[in-house]
């Protein structure tokens, strides 16, 4: 076993990181590269690494990678990064916002014998359990609306917090948040949403230091980038608490906020948030 095998396994693989000694460019290594980096966006995002290139790296290409994983799925996945190593790449899988992405057409390799075999077929939703790829069950499914649900209910969170206070009806049973009043009820109904109460220490845990500690910057920039990226304000990413006279005191941030910043920051490393224009 050499060098890079014994790294490779030492590292090993699970749910959200994959690696692989080498690619040889043969169209079974590419298909399965595809159903691992739609496997992997399917659950939560990870990294396929392959330690050594033997074929043209210009084809690890975020946009080569792109067109060719693409090819073969829908919804379009965006957001995946190429990242070259020394001899090798990692290909770097977002979380993907539009989950799930299914195989739209079969991808088809011709084995050693030259007998053909299929590694997904049109149709097909593959997700990743552990270290392995597997087809979409109904366990996956009630997590990704769970997840869902949980978003919406996370957005009309905080567009109540925009709200305020004198719109809001007490009830016996909670707060009701008039998502839109209807003045004519002849031509609707007043839908009300029950306000579901939301820890903003555990949703958005981060302040501006922590994001710049994690992304190793500085607490300058990371601020000015907050800014320039137009992330300070946007309540997708923050949350600003805000004393008895509504002034904001302490701004924080969410995961997906530190998701965005690490995906810009290897886009585009030297990125000065002072000078340069997006």
């Amino acid at each position: 076993m050499n060098s890079i095998s014994k790294r490779s396994k030492k590292i090993g693989e699970k749910e959200d990181w994959e690696v692989k000694s080498e690619f040889c460019g043969s169209e079974r290594e590419w298909l399965k590269l595809v159903k691992t980096a739609v496997a992997m966006a399917n659950k939560a995002g990870g990294t396929i690494r392959y330690e050594k290139i033997k074929t043209d790296l210009s084809d690890f290409d975020s946009a080569n990678l792109d067109n060719k994983i693409n090819s073969y799925i829908s919804p379009k996945l965006r957001g995946i990064i190429s990242k070259k190593r020394k001899t090798g790449v990692d290909i770097i899988i977002p979380d993907s916002e539009l989950k799930p992405h299914i195989f739209i057409r079969r991808g088809v390799y011709k084995n050693e014998k030259g007998n053909e075999v299929v590694e997904f077929y049109e149709g097909q939703i593959w997700i990743r359990h552990s270290s392995k790829n597997e087809l979409f069950d109904k366990s996956d499914f009630d997590e990704l609306v769970q997840k869902q649900i949980k978003k919406i209910i996370e957005r009309i969170n905080i567009i109540a917090a925009q709200y305020p206070s004198s719109i809001l009806e007490q009830s016996e049973s909670g707060v009701l948040l008039r998502i839109k009043p209807i003045k004519d009820k002849e031509k609707g109904v007043p839908v009300y949403i029950e306000k579901e109460k939301i820890d903003p220490n555990i949703a958005y845990p981060y302040q501006a230091k922590d994001l710049a500690r994690i992304l190793g910057r500085k607490n300058a920039y990371i601020i000015q980038l907050l800014k320039a990226l137009k992330l300070k304000d946007d309540p997708k990413y923050n949350y600003n608490y805000k004393n008895s006279s509504g002034k904001i005191i302490l701004r924080k941030y969410n995961d997906e906020c530190l998701n965005y910043l690490k995906i810009f920051l290897i886009k585009n490393p030297n990125f000065n948030p002072w000078h340069d224009k997006l």
